[in-house]
């Protein structure tokens, strides 16, 4: 039976969801730690912009993480780039949405902000999740599935498939 790799359009949704529900726990625990320990609610937020922020940001750095990949470049160089891609791709977005007095987020009362769109108190937040960002483009990468149309997920033995972050050989 033919296996293909995971379409576009499925990895697109899992990075949209994925970002979307990081961000509700992330802002959940954050006003958590922010509150001394007092705010037990653990009521995080999150505005459906980030499903399609998210997922298209990492599914152009997923492109990225091929070619770095082919190339050797190393995890810690990577993860400097994911960063700068996030706070661009946040910028850029919250820019956008601005025009439309839709922007969800604002960030003025934090002193390490720009525009009151990012925040490098954020930056360990974005590094530990582009960590986790590039285990899973490794992840899904080499995922195939039937091509009848069942998505029972098999994990791909092919050579030229990508495994614990080097290209396998």
């Amino acid at each position: 039976m033919k296996m293909s790799p995971l379409p576009g359009w499925v990895r697109f949704y899992f990075y949209g969801m994925h970002g979307f529900f990081d961000e509700i726990i992330f802002t959940s625990i954050f006003d958590h730690v922010a509150s001394d320990g007092n705010n037990w609610s653990l009521k995080g937020h999150s505005s459906i912009y980030s499903f399609f922020i998210y997922g298209s940001c990492c599914f152009a750095v997923e492109y990225l993480y091929r070619i770095f990949i082919k190339r050797g470049i190393p995890l810690l160089s990577r993860l400097f780039v994911y960063l700068i891609i996030c706070y661009a791709w946040e910028l850029c977005s919250g820019l956008i949405l601005r025009q439309f007095n839709a922007c969800p987020w604002d960030y003025s009362h934090y002193p390490l902000n720009f525009m009151g769109l990012i925040t490098l108190e954020y930056a360990p937040g974005w590094l530990f999740l582009s960590l986790w960002q590039d285990v899973m483009f490794g992840y899904f990468l080499r995922l195939r599935f039937h091509g009848d149309g069942d998505f029972q997920f098999i994990e791909s033995n092919n050579s030229n498939d990508v495994k614990n972050g080097k290209k396998v050989k």
